[in-house]
């Protein structure tokens, strides 16, 4: 995440990561329906420390 957010810092995309339920890493297709909008819906922003 960290080379992607610096990649695009100049760009309009934002980088995010799924909120919690789903683990890092993990395999989506083993998450279940609920679980995985809850957490794409209640993502936490990516920012670079020095911005």
């Amino acid at each position: 995440m960290f080379y992607i957010t610096k990649k695009l810092k100049d760009s309009p995309v934002s980088v995010s990561s799924i909120a919690r339920g789903v683990s890092f890493g993990g395999e989506l297709e083993y998450a279940d329906e609920v679980t995985l909008g809850r957490s794409i819906v209640a993502r936490i922003p990516y920012k670079l420390n020095n911005d």
